[in-house]
């Protein structure tokens, strides 16, 4: 359960804020509202130009933000600059920063927690719509310093449409989209609404989408699996059995389109705010429902079905699923609540306090076969509150607490983390002297956790970790800037790290926690050069993170398994304990653009995007699994009056530095084409006709971020064809 008493200090301190807000309502009339800012950079609480910011910041908005989204927040950001997807099928997928992913990195929506639990498996899907984004803040390297200790690795904002942040242009206006997708029957229909008078300014959206199993070019299975299984089959079975085997493996093997990876979603919020003269509050409710199929989630259960079914023969085909396969599907269901208000000038100290709380009541159901296997649940809040304080001596600044207190549960036959109640609290201070060639920034964090599980016979376990950070930005002439920063990271470990015990069948596999486990820490340091203005603009960035009691899963074979734990019944998946070890994450990020037509009524450019990131377990001399690979994408764009079109291609390399028990990847190159055409209906009324290409050469991909990149491929070529009218 969510403490009492920080909920009550929450509720208080919005209320102070509304009395200050309302109580200055009549002194001036609506032409000096104070109005929220229309732009944030997650990366700093007082910088507001990215080529300012000490930090590695990328941005997703406007136009190119209408092009990529997808269905689901990983696939959406996959091409922005050391950002990967775990690709989990198209219902589920998360962001991977620089080779973290999970709880290192953090998802936020309008500042604080998306309240899901797609931090625990990466089966979990991510409880935001990006078609209601406007803005996605993606911060590359730690962000614990302001975000907490589970931002180790990176932040993802989604600064969505649900809050309006400024005050009506109009009594209402907004947009409506409606796309048809070739590769999964994809059915989108969307709206956005947003309007207001005076100090009033209100939002509300509704969108519905839908779409069947994926096409893919192929066979599900790669042909490393088909030989990994053909291996353990021969050591099983004689060769006559085998032989029957393999025929029945041609006979179903899943080609051309890929099973159980359909996508149901509706998703809406109602969101208002007042802007007064002293500052502004509001708040929005969302609520998000997805029903998608996990592809090959319920291959591991061929073990259980073998070995417990004796006698009962079982055939996938023989049942019937209402998208026409048999697996295992997620029913998810979330309400979110946002807080959000600002005091300009509360104090004479103070230039401006911000209040960000947010409360999230989450359940998904896991369904095999019409029957609810699993359960999860998570309900909680999270509070931040930041003060910026006026100029002191060259000095700027912000200081600040976070709170935040969550519930989990997980029940049936897949929760391999016990029920538990985790509670963070945190404060942080950073500090910027501004110089006359750029300037100086400082920063610092301490932080509770407390992990404490529901049942009593295992031990809660408490942390106190501690961030630091010490960065700079110099300008370089008027058109560049160099910018580095070095911090100090901890980050305590999860319930899962702590306690799992059980099969997790979404990783295909047996996890074990170690309740002995201590604060992982690492040293980071960025060093990137931007180039701001000229026909050339972008950025360049190389990365190095060395960790300390670094904590991962670490493959455990069948001596080691029956050394430690006897005869373990593991329902035949391989076992992995969470195990620290020193490690090494490095790498380089490449955004160019080459601006080669910059005229009022035409534009016309050239991207380039290089990215590479390793990963070394220093402790075993091995590799760390699932680690982006090198990266080469490109992309052509042309604009002239109504029309927009673009051509560009993306290369991933073939993974050649393999952790142990992990399978190889082939490269594989991604082309597509996109074109829009504009319509000027009147004044305000735009209407946008769009296509766009993806997978045009019907490429088979396998991301080895994926757990899955061995049983399920990305889509295959697709043609999209949309509307998009805005008023």
């Amino acid at each position: 359960m969510c403490n009492f008493k920080w909920r009550s200090f929450s509720l208080s301190i919005g209320l102070s804020l509304g009395v200050r807000l309302f109580a200055q309502e009549g002194v001036s009339d609506a032409m000096n509202t104070v109005e929220l800012k229309p732009h944030v950079v997650t990366a700093s609480p007082f910088v507001t130009e990215v080529e300012e910011l000490v930090v590695p910041v990328s941005e997703l908005a406007g136009g190119e933000l209408d092009r990529r989204a997808v269905s689901n927040l990983g696939a959406t950001l996959d091409g922005e600059p050391g950002v990967h997807s775990t690709y989990f099928g198209p219902g589920a997928g998360r962001p991977v920063i620089r080779g973290f992913d999970g709880d290192r990195v953090r998802i936020l929506n309008q500042g604080t927690d998306s309240h899901d639990v797609s931090q625990t498996s990466p089966d979990h899907a991510v409880s935001i719509e990006p078609m209601f984004a406007y803005d996605i803040e993606v911060v590359r390297g730690p962000a614990s310093l302001l975000y907490g200790n589970a931002a180790i690795g990176g932040v993802v904002n989604v600064i969505s449409k649900e809050l309006p942040r400024e005050r009506a242009l109009r009594p209402i206006s907004g947009e409506f989209e409606a796309s048809y997708g070739s590769v999964a029957d994809e059915k989108v229909g969307g709206i956005a609404l947003q309007g207001g008078r005076g100090r009033f300014a209100w939002s509300l959206g509704y969108m519905d989408r839908s779409s069947g199993d994926i096409e893919i070019p192929g066979f599900a299975e790669s042909i490393y699996q088909m030989e990994a299984e053909e291996r353990d089959e021969h050591d099983e079975h004689d060769e006559h059995e085998e032989e029957e085997h393999e025929e029945h493996e041609e006979e179903d093997a899943a080609f051309g389109v890929l099973e159980n990876s359909f996508v149901d979603t509706r998703s809406g919020y109602v969101g208002m705010t007042w802007f007064g003269d002293a500052g502004s509050l509001g708040f929005s409710y969302s609520k998000y429902e997805t029903d998608y199929g996990v592809p090959a989630h319920s291959h591991a259960h061929e073990h259980e079905s073998e070995e417990h079914d004796d006698g009962d023969e079982f055939h996938e085909e023989d049942e019937e699923h209402e998208h026409g396969e048999d697996g295992v599907t997620v029913d998810l269901d979330q309400s979110r609540f946002a807080l959000r208000g600002e005091l300009i000038n509360p104090i004479d100290f103070i230039e401006s306090v911000e209040l960000d709380f947010s409360y999230g009541d989450y359940r998904h159901a896991e369904i095999e076969d019409e029957v609810v296997g699993t359960v999860f649940d998570r309900d909680g809040y999270e509070l931040r509150l930041t003060a910026v304080h006026r100029p002191i001596g060259g000095f700027t600044g912000a200081f600040g607490l976070q709170v935040t207190d969550e519930s989990f549960s997980a029940v049936g036959e897949e929760a391999f983390i016990p029920s538990n109640d985790t509670s963070q609290y945190g404060l942080f201070a950073v500090e910027r002297l501004n110089r006359p060639w750029g300037a100086w920034e400082f920063g610092g964090r301490v932080e509770t956790v407390d992990v404490d599980p529901v049942d009593a016979t295992i031990y809660g376990k408490s942390f106190t970790t501690g961030n630091a950070s010490a960065g700079f930005v110099r300008r370089v002439g008027e058109s560049a800037a160099f910018a580095s920063n070095l911090t100090y990271a901890e980050r305590a470990p999860n319930a899962s790290e702590l306690f799992a015990f059980g099969p997790h069948i979404g990783t295909q596999s047996f996890e074990i926690g170690d309740s002995s486990l201590g604060v992982e820490s690492s040293v980071n340091l960025d060093l990137s050069y931007r180039l701001t203005a000229g026909k050339l603009t972008g950025e360049f960035t190389v990365f190095y993170s060395d960790f300390s009691d670094y904590i991962y899963m670490r493959f455990l074979d069948h001596e080691l398994v029956e050394g430690m734990y006897g005869e373990l019944d593991t329902d035949g998946l391989n076992v992995f304990q969470a195990t620290p070890a020193d490690a090494r994450f490095y790498g380089y990020e490449v955004d160019l653009r080459y601006h080669i037509i910059d005229e009022a009524d035409r534009t016309m450019h050239f991207d380039l995007l290089i990215d590479q990131t390793r990963a070394t377990n220093e402790r075993f001399e091995t590799n760390m699994p699932r680690i982006p690979t090198r990266r080469i994408g490109g992309r052509y764009e042309y604009a002239f009056g109504p029309w927009v079109m673009g051509v560009e291609g993306r290369y991933n390399e073939a993974a050649s530095h393999l952790a142990p028990n992990e399978l190889p990847t082939d490269s594989y190159f991604l082309w597509g084409a996109d074109l829009r055409y504009r319509i000027q209906a009147t004044e305000t009324v735009t209407v946008d006709l769009f296509a766009v290409g993806s997978n045009l050469g019907d490429e088979e991909a396998r991301p080895h971020t994926s757990y899955l990149k061995d049983l399920a491929p990305m889509p295959g070529r697709s043609v999209k064809l949309g509307v998009r009218t805005r008023f």
